[in-house]
């Protein structure tokens, strides 16, 4: 039998700053996910700035999304290993370090580096972050909650990403005002630091154990040969090498996944304990999370397509758009996580068939002209679902996990959730301009997108059937 060595104690007392706590800590995942969000809106301008082909400008979102995801799994145990605020607060600190590198880049290949340190600096703070909430937060009620500003976070982070890129991109008070883009996570990524030496207590284990530095290996070469031709792929027109790293990725993962069952087999430690996916709730909450995060990140990418390039809409004026969608999300979270429980996941399934409402009403409005209504109406309903859904995914996921592995099944929550953005980017984002180039219309194009968007939102709503109905607690959150 696996022998766990992550049990954890924190040193010092929590109960005086509890919130205190938690905001240090959600902010974390907040600029993290912001700079997933905000190269949306702003490639165009750093292109132009840059004389950059378009390779190279996809290669700014690939590399930060490759070293963020990559390093999720590994940042988790690291945390379990050495200590949770440790990892935390260096993660932030390179962060912060590579936001400014980034904000002062000479060339588009600086920038390339820069993005990919940032990703993995984000890869070893935002697992932590799950693990210190269930640490400091032993209350049912109360880690619930913490637990669902997590998934707000995550949300608002997501919105404020589209906005801030459309804002930095025009403003006139600075000669190269896309820099900030970047320089606005430094203040910030202070500010944490500060806060978590101050605030979080360190969280040791009780068992030292060798770190499983072959694990390690596998995984980062499986996963950077299965994420990169996928975020890369459709850019570059699907060339055979992207087909080949994929085959290579599958075997590699085979290999990792026989290294996992072989040290468990030795009584070693394990980089991913094999047993989490025996735990059907947590099955269901990964399943949930790939197809609504897919979901996700291909709408952001092709509604901003079809606005801005489709119809010539202003970059602030399109982000603009999403701070309804962006208020809709703060209302029905926050009332998620305070009634959420009293409803269970029939309400979680009402909240799909909003969003599919909202697809549904751009499908039918959203053409050559669009009035004002149908956005308010499509925005505000894809947020007031959305602010449902987000709050609840990571505590479906977590429900039946033991405290003591929340680190390493937090990070394979966050790596799930960053593969399915590609992937859902790719395979929409594939879809999208298929049709685009195959009829010459952003319209048909966005509304292909759109039919595929409503299969992905069934998706949730069917898993979230089959977690009401095999649940023990009938799938009480």
């Amino acid at each position: 039998m696996q022998t766990d060595l992550s049990v954890s104690t924190p040193v010092t007392d929590t109960e005086k700053f509890p919130w205190l706590i938690l905001f240090t800590i959600l902010l974390a995942p907040l600029i993290t996910v912001i700079d997933v969000f905000i190269m949306n809106v702003s490639l165009p301008t750093i292109q132009e700035y840059f004389k950059a082909s378009d390779a190279a400008v996809q290669g700014i979102i690939a590399s930060y999304l490759v070293g963020y995801s990559v390093f999720l799994i590994t940042g988790s145990r690291a945390g379990d290993h050495f200590g949770r605020k440790k990892v935390f607060m260096l993660g932030l600190l390179v962060f912060t370090l590579a936001s400014a590198l980034c904000g002062y880049a000479a060339t588009i290949e600086q920038l390339i580096v820069f993005r990919f340190l940032q990703g993995i600096a984000a890869g070893f703070a935002v697992p932590q972050t799950v693990t210190l909430i269930q640490l400091n937060f032993k209350h049912g009620s109360f880690r619930s909650k913490a637990l669902g500003y997590y998934g707000i976070t995550l949300g608002i982070a997501s919105v404020m990403g589209q906005f801030l890129g459309g804002y930095f991109v025009t403003v006139h008070w600075m000669s190269e005002p896309w820099r900030m883009i970047f320089l606005i996570n430094v203040p910030i990524g202070i500010l944490a630091v500060t806060m978590a030496t101050f605030y979080i207590p360190e969280s040791k284990l009780t068992r030292k154990a060798n770190f499983d530095i072959g694990g390690v290996l596998l995984l980062t070469a499986g996963l950077s040969a299965l994420i990169y031709p996928i975020i890369q792929g459709r850019e570059l027109g699907w060339p055979t090498w992207t087909f080949e790293l994929l085959a290579i990725a599958f075997v590699i993962l085979f290999a990792f996944i026989r290294h996992q069952y072989i040290r468990v087999k030795k009584s070693k430690s394990a980089l991913v304990p094999l047993h989490l996916f025996k735990i059907r709730s947590f099955n269901l909450g990964l399943g949930m999370v790939f197809f609504y995060f897919a979901l996700f990140s291909a709408f952001l990418l092709s509604c901003a397509l079809f606005l801005q390039t489709g119809h010539h809409v202003a970059p602030l004026t399109s982000a603009s758009y999403f701070i309804i969608l962006g208020i809709a999300f703060m209302f029905s979270s926050h009332w998620s996580i305070k009634n959420g429980s009293k409803f269970g996941p029939w309400i979680l399934q009402v909240a799909c068939l909003l969003l599919i409402a909202s697809f549904a009403i751009q499908y039918i409005w959203f053409r050559d002209t669009f009035p004002f209504a149908a956005i308010i109406a499509a925005f505000l309903l894809y947020g007031l679902g959305a602010g449902l859904l987000v709050p609840s995914f990571l505590k479906i996921a977590l429900k039946d996990v033991p405290h003591e592995q929340a680190g390493v099944a937090s990070g394979v929550y966050s790596t799930v959730q960053q593969f399915s953005s590609a992937l859902g980017v790719s395979m929409i984002g594939g879809v999208f301009f298929y049709v685009l180039h195959k009829q010459g219309s952003f319209d048909a194009g966005y509304h292909a997108a759109l039919f595929c968007l409503m299969g992905y939102a069934l998706a949730v709503f069917i898993l979230l059937a089959i977690f009401k109905k095999t649940d023990s607690n009938k799938g009480a959150l």
